[in-house]
């Protein structure tokens, strides 16, 4: 049985939903190449469930450097990652084979991102997105009118991480994302199988005001990183006060 639920959601576009992790991974394919935009935990052979969709060669891109958006790929000769999450990336590498006592695996080829990625009639433009943490970033699909924006804008964003930045550079963030709001009419994230409207940025923008303007918010379960969590409008952000 496949460790991935397969769904399409455009044409010559798919999200690959790893069950277990309950993480999203997307295949987005032009005429000449395809992206596979995250890589999950791995906890499936990722690379040929993607090649079972398509016989293109397929880029590795991900949104930010934190194991259950890599590990998939661990495997390939090469990865596109932001370089300010090169070092994130490295660290929960040996991190993790420091905590099971092994060797630390080689790691794929960190290719810096390009502006843009041509797939053939269909391009992906990467898109500054950090906040949570310093390379986060998204890749913006204009022909389909969709941002898939990984951790970097979600229903709960996470901004309590060590490499997590303020709240208020984070707003600046996206803030200037506005400017992009007429391409995308929809966000496909790093989590949960359905799409959030592109509505979630502006609710996002106003809970961060909120937050920064009086703290509020209710303590983090105490199995994940410390910190607050503040609800606003269908949406959520987790964060430390001392990094407001």
């Amino acid at each position: 049985m496949s460790a991935y639920d397969i769904k399409p959601i455009f044409d010559g576009g798919w999200l690959l939903y790893e069950r277990e992790e309950q993480v999203c991974m997307y295949l987005v394919c032009g005429r000449e190449r395809a992206a596979l935009i995250d890589a999950g935990m791995g906890t499936g052979d990722l690379m040929a469930a993607a090649a079972q969709l398509t016989e293109l060669p397929i880029l590795p891109l991900i949104t930010h450097g934190h194991p259950d958006h890599y590990m998939g790929v661990m495997n390939c000769p090469f990865v596109y990652l932001d370089e300010r999450d090169h070092g994130l990336m490295r660290y929960y590498v040996e991190l993790e084979a420091l905590e099971m006592g092994v060797a630390v695996p080689p790691l794929p080829e960190l290719r810096p991102l390009p502006e843009t990625f041509d797939l053939g009639g269909r391009t992906l433009r990467t898109v500054d997105l950090h906040g949570h943490t310093q390379g986060s970033v998204g890749y913006l699909l204009e022909e389909e009118h969709i941002l898939f924006s990984g951790d970097g804008l979600i229903y709960n964003v996470w901004m309590q991480l060590e490499e997590s930045s303020s709240l208020r550079e984070y707003r600046t963030v996206l803030t200037a994302l506005r400017s992009l709001r007429p391409r995308f009419d929809r966000l496909w994230t790093g989590h949960g199988p359905e799409a959030l409207g592109a509505d979630h940025l502006e609710r996002v923008l106003a809970l961060l005001d909120e937050v920064i303007e009086t703290p509020f918010g209710r303590p983090n379960p105490p199995d994940e990183p410390p910190g607050l969590i503040a609800d606003g409008e269908n949406c959520q952000i987790t964060y430390r006060k001392e990094r407001i």
